[in-house]
């Protein structure tokens, strides 16, 4: 009983220890390349409008949409980004996720003429969430603006 008994704590050990190695299969294949840096406005995090999109079409870059996907300006296309929350005191809050920007979009009006335009001008970015009860609940828990900051990743293209 006692070699039972410790034969399968040996395995259990011997089995955390080969799973501690195992990179977790959802995070999505991205060359980083830590070494660069965001453009300077984008170097430090950054207030910006975040709101969601939930359709089930092909993105810009011709994937179809996950989560963990982004629509940003174009020039985003390929980079990626981390997303925190702000606090009440406006302070950075709980890290949200790593994003990747495979999609692009208009956004909102900001500017009067009826056509949306905060994307295109990287005053806002949309999270892709799979329905429009999810988009309900980030409003919920993150609010209508996050913290950004832009990761630059080797072209995918």
């Amino acid at each position: 009983m006692k070699k039972m008994v410790l034969g399968t704590i040996l395995a259990l050990i011997l089995l955390a220890i080969d799973c501690s190695r195992v990179e977790a299969a959802w995070v999505p294949e991205t060359k980083w390349q830590y070494e660069k840096v965001a453009p300077a406005a984008y170097y430090t995090p950054q207030k910006i409008r975040c709101t969601c999109y939930c359709e089930h079409q092909g993105t810009a870059t011709l994937k179809m949409p996950y989560y963990g996907i982004a629509a940003g300006k174009k020039e985003w296309l390929w980079d990626m980004c981390q997303l925190n929350a702000i606090n009440e005191d406006g302070s950075i809050g709980e890290f949200i996720g790593y994003f990747e920007f495979r999609d692009t979009g208009a956004g909102m009006d900001t500017d009067g003429d009826g056509k949306g335009d905060s994307i295109k001008n990287g005053t806002s970015i949309d999270v892709w969430v799979d329905s429009l009860a999810d988009a309900y609940a980030w409003r919920d828990k993150y609010g209508d603006y996050v913290f950004i900051k832009l990761i630059e990743c080797e072209d995918e293209r």
